[in-house]
């Protein structure tokens, strides 16, 4: 599923059909953040993205939706799964516990190889967060962390460890602002790279585990900042003025909510999505109708 692995679904050598090769191609879109919690998965678009017929592609993605990756909604659309804060914990709880061991295992393998593949995935991953390129940013995580499991020698291990990665995600390239904001001079991957060099499997773990509980801090983060700005949006009723004066008396909070309306995948389900937009809102609602016309419609 990630890159430079043996069992990426892509790969001539398994000579896989075309269903299984379009699965692993929406595995990487997924695990990349390639896609925003509630979209809604087009089959006819994707079969004229991967030039290919609706079937191939209707069979993955049913794949994906039987092994709990995709959901099915009451009108049979076929979405990416909204994660609430229970599921992601239990989520993380578990990939702590199989990801440590994974790392654990993997430690006294790695080879030089694989160690010089980690630092340049390392570099690329800060040019990545340094450019606020957070689908890269994640792209690159991914294969950092595979990179060191699939030297475990554990299939089964490493199988669920992709589905729990899957699971999550969509809304982990959410995490990114939120982790660069309260960035330290030494980060977990510092550490990562530090135990892999030297072959410490118990270290190894450790910042297998640090990392992950860091990842799962900021993402809470982001999902209690997008709920309180959807609480304070649509409680907002009774009018303009009813509207405005509500946001007035919040306005020492604005910064959150302009944050999580600002965010790459966060909607309030307001038929409005992305920072200008949210912007010319919290503006008109305070302002009144004098900011109206200076607000091109976008």
């Amino acid at each position: 599923m990630w890159e430079n692995s043996s069992s990426d679904a892509f790969s001539a050598v398994r000579n896989d059909s075309l269903a299984e090769q379009i699965h692993g191609q929406l595995s990487r879109m997924i695990l990349s953040g390639g896609f925003a919690p509630d979209d809604r998965i087009n089959l006819r678009q994707l079969a004229r993205d991967f030039e290919v017929s609706v079937t191939p592609v209707r069979e993955a993605v049913l794949r994906l939706a039987s092994n709990g990756i995709l959901q099915t909604t009451d009108r049979n659309a076929i979405i990416i799964p909204s994660r609430q804060e229970g599921e992601i914990r239990e989520i993380f709880q578990i990939r702590r516990t199989l990801e440590g061991e994974l790392a654990e295992g993997a430690a006294t393998i790695l080879t030089p190889e694989d160690i010089d593949a980690l630092r340049g995935m390392q570099a690329d991953f800060i040019v990545a967060l340094s450019e606020k390129d957070y689908r890269e940013a994640l792209r690159l995580n991914a294969n950092l962390h595979f990179r060191i499991y699939a030297a475990a020698k554990m299939p089964i291990r490493l199988q669920i460890g992709e589905s729990l990665w899957l699971r999550i995600g969509p809304p982990l390239r959410n995490m990114y602002p939120i982790l660069t904001q309260h960035r330290a001079d030494s980060s977990p991957h510092d550490q990562i790279l530090t135990c892999a060099s030297t072959g410490d499997p118990s270290g190894l773990r450790a910042a297998i585990i640090a990392d992950l509980k860091r990842s799962e801090e900021a993402l809470l983060e982001y999902l209690r900042r997008a709920q309180e700005a959807q609480i304070l949006v649509t409680g907002s009723k009774g009018g303009k003025r009813g509207r405005a004066f509500r946001l007035a008396r919040i306005s020492m909070i604005s910064t959150p909510l302009y944050w999580a309306a600002a965010s790459s995948d966060f909607s309030l389900r307001c038929n409005w999505r992305g920072p200008d937009k949210a912007l010319r809102f919290w503006i008109r609602a305070i302002s009144g109708p004098r900011h109206r016309r200076s607000m091109p419609a976008r």
